[in-house]
């Protein structure tokens, strides 16, 4: 009788020890799979996080880049526009002044503004066909305006106005052209290293002139 109930108690500790060795299995198993769960989650929450921020990179320098080539394409577009519009005002002055100056040093002058501003006027046009620009074929109301009040003087008067408009546009000119010769489109640095020393020579000549009256 002792001995059976000895058994009964091994046999009631033996199934306690199982039930509490499953419980725990399955409590480590669940753990587990919770644990993998949540990692899972973490790795997909990463990933998105990642791909928001390369996607918002991307955005960020193809956003810039196309700010910077807008710029660009505009500095060229006006550098184009603006110097083909003042080649039109000098060919005009020039032809003004063959007929008006009072000095055949001046009247040369003019001949030449005619022939040198002509070639620049027909590389520029070249150019802008190439960038696929629009330009100007004649003055716009500013230039036209200031055409029109050298052609109402006339003798010495004539002179001294001719030759400080001259002054003033190839200055303003040889500016724009040296910006233009740093410039990262290859076209209109060739451009601007060739015509720059035209121009620069034009002003010089000019200078000259005033000081011989």
């Amino acid at each position: 009788m002792k001995n059976i109930i000895i058994l009964i108690n091994l046999s009631i500790i033996i199934g306690i020890t199982t039930i509490f060795t499953q419980s725990e299995e399955i409590v480590s198993e669940n753990k587990d799979k919770v644990s993998a769960n949540t990692l899972t989650a973490e790795n997909v929450s990463a990933v998105a996080s990642g791909l928001k921020k390369t996607i918002r990179s991307n955005f960020s320098r193809f956003t810039s880049n196309t700010k910077t080539k807008s710029s660009a394409d505009e500095t060229i577009t006006a550098f184009i526009t603006d110097l083909t519009e003042a080649r039109i005002m000098d060919i005009e002055q020039g032809k003004t002044a063959e007929q008006r100056c009072t000095t055949r040093p001046l009247k040369e002058y003019g001949s030449l503004m005619i022939k040198d501003q002509a070639k620049m006027l027909n590389e520029l046009k070249k150019l802008a066909a190439r960038k696929n620009i629009s330009i100007p074929s004649e003055l716009g109301p500013e230039k036209a305006e200031a055409l029109g009040d050298l052609r109402k003087v006339h003798g010495q008067s004539f002179d001294k106005k001719f030759i400080k408009m001259m002054i003033i546009d190839h200055k303003r000119d040889a500016k724009k052209l040296e910006r233009a010769a740093r410039s990262d489109d290859a076209d209109i640095q060739v451009f601007a290293t060739k015509y720059l020393p035209v121009v620069q020579s034009h002003l010089d000549k000019i200078k000259a002139l005033k000081k011989s009256l």
